[in-house]
């Protein structure tokens, strides 16, 4: 068997779907499936190659394709769709030239599964439904397979009539030689350049998702209610920044707050290690409730430092009372109360680590790798 990825992506970038993408090629290629990721050939703004960018191992091929970059003249939407019809056109063209003798299409894009009809094998993995019209649930009953990263995505499909042995539930994943290694936290926080004395309450990656604010602002609340706190967040946009360092400032702890910029996986990994408790406040939307697997939720247990994360069914299909804790999202008091507990409460916390520590083994990229690949040949029988 073999998988061509067919992303529709700049790389490398700084966005959470760049590292899910590649992790997976790597885990796919490591677990002996002969692996290329097929992507637009996009000018970028980071440097270095997409294997220097995560920090792998060149274990899978990459190859590019040639894209007109209509957004770059603009254009709005209508340079967009350009854009991805151009793509859709050199994956085609691509293809017709590729031998599809045990050949696997994995891909996020959904248009992509009409490629089953020249004989193609689509697996479609899901992150998001954003359109619930006939069309599209009719489009993914033609897909050799299905990958979701939630139950609740899963169930979507299921309410349509998709059958539930063709669909996988596949969470996102961590990389446990880098997030799980444990490094003594004064050490950390001396290459960090952070203080000693006080208490840290961390959040990495992005501030936004899609625009949406992704529980900072509940931190940034919170932290009038509690004091010898210090809030650091890395992982944000400049312009993520700028806002939330004016939202620290008008409620008055901009002196508590430290914001980041993007960092390599490594660096995020220290930010970890120097923390005393980490931070996933989601607020309740339809999207965090029902369609997100937070990479950084994986990466958090592997730190082993305790977790406090709101309580939303997309949070409880891998956190529970035993390794986190768990409360009401979109609410500041008890985000704040939270903190001040775990911190008074060095047993607890450490209980809830090791636990969260132990469960995280079950989300390494390899696991999730070898759980797809093996579902992918029960659907070949």
């Amino acid at each position: 068997m073999e998988i061509l990825y067919i992303a529709n992506v700049r790389m490398p970038t700084s966005k959470a779907h760049g590292l899910t993408i590649v992790r997976s090629c790597a885990a796919f290629a490591r677990a002996g499936t002969p692996t290329t990721l097929v992507m637009p050939l996009l000018k970028t703004h980071k440097e270095g190659t997409v294997f220097e960018m995560y920090g792998i191992e060149p274990s899978f091929k990459i190859r590019y394709l040639f894209v007109i970059d209509f957004l770059r003249f603009g254009g709005g939407r209508i340079a967009f769709w350009l854009r991805l019809l151009n793509f859709y056109l050199s994956v085609f063209l691509y293809l017709l030239f590729h031998p599809r003798r045990g050949t696997i299409l994995y891909t996020r894009e959904a248009p992509l599964i009409i490629l089953s009809y020249f004989g193609f094998r689509v697996v479609y993995e899901c992150h998001h439904i954003f359109d619930r019209s006939n069309g599209f649930f009719w489009l993914c009953r033609k897909a050799f397979a299905i990958v979701t990263i939630s139950q609740a995505l899963k169930d979507s499909f299921l309410e349509q009539g998709l059958t539930t042995d063709s669909i996988l539930v596949a969470p996102s994943g961590v990389d446990l030689s880098l997030f799980g290694r444990q490094i003594d936290k004064e050490a950390a926080r001396r290459e960090l350049g952070l203080p000693m004395e006080q208490h840290i309450a961390l959040y990495t990656g992005n501030f936004t998702t899609m625009g949406e604010d992704k529980g900072i602002r509940s931190i940034i609340e919170a932290l009038r209610q509690v004091s010898n706190v210090l809030f650091i967040a890395a992982g944000g946009s400049v312009p993520d920044i700028q806002r939330y360092r004016s939202l620290a400032q008008k409620n008055g702890v901009s002196k508590r707050v430290l914001l980041f910029g993007h960092a390599s996986q490594e660096r995020l990994a220290l930010f970890q290690q120097a923390a005393d408790v980490l931070l996933m406040p989601f607020p309740d939307t339809p999207h965090y409730r029902n369609h997100m697997s937070p990479v950084k939720m994986f990466e958090y247990m592997a730190s082993e430092r305790p977790i406090i994360a709101s309580d939303l069914p997309t949070i409880r299909e891998v956190l529970n009372e035993t390794n986190a804790i768990i409360i009401p999202p979109d609410n500041s008091a008890t985000l704040a109360q939270a903190v001040s507990d775990i911190l008074r409460n060095p047993r607890k916390a450490t209980l809830i680590a090791s636990k969260a520590k132990y469960d995280s083994i079950a989300f390494s990229w390899e696991k999730r790798s070898e759980r797809i690949l093996d579902f992918i040949r029960t659907q070949e029988i």
